[in-house]
């Protein structure tokens, strides 16, 4: 008797662990949480800060995905705040314009919301994600549960709203 072949890209055995990709885990202790703590001290003092994070916003056709970002602080009071992204089409861009620097203008509201589903809990379902509303899109940014409060509050500051701590 033979067996029907295996439908296209299946796999007859289980694949190998040394045959995977490392995976990099975020630990709780060591480097990471001390660039975490430097970054939380820099929000609270008002100096530039750079926050690696995860962003989406709003396009036309509704929620794009979530992608890797980078949000830019200047120095408090009235440093420039921003975002920079390498994939244009997840930010509802055209491809042609290559990695994105955009600054956050006429933005009408700042604030916070839980976590809602395990495909925006990037740092576990207990963190929060900030939202920037403004008239044509709204962002919507991921970041570790210690850095939301401080980034939360500088926000707030430095586009002119009332902090809500």
């Amino acid at each position: 008797m033979r067996r029907a072949p295996a439908p296209a890209g299946a796999r007859s055995r289980p694949e190998s662990p040394a045959r995977r990709p490392p995976m990099k885990l975020s630990s709780p202790f060591g480097r990471d949480r001390r660039e975490r703590d430097d970054r939380r001290r820099s929000l609270r003092r008002g100096e530039a800060v750079t926050v690696a994070c995860r962003l989406r916003r709003t396009s036309a056709r509704g929620w794009g995905p979530w992608t890797p970002a980078e949000l830019t602080l200047g120095p408090v009071p009235d440093g420039p705040v921003g975002w920079h992204a390498d994939d244009p089409i997840a930010v509802g861009l055209p491809a042609t314009r290559g990695p994105v620097d955009a600054r956050f203008d006429d933005i009408d509201d700042v604030w916070s919301r839980d976590v809602r589903f395990r495909t925006e809990a990037f740092w576990g379902m207990d963190g929060g994600i900030i939202v920037l509303a403004a008239e044509r899109a709204t962002t919507e940014v991921a970041v570790p549960p210690e850095l939301l409060g401080p980034l939360l509050e500088r926000l707030q500051s430095q586009l002119g709203f009332e902090p809500s701590g």
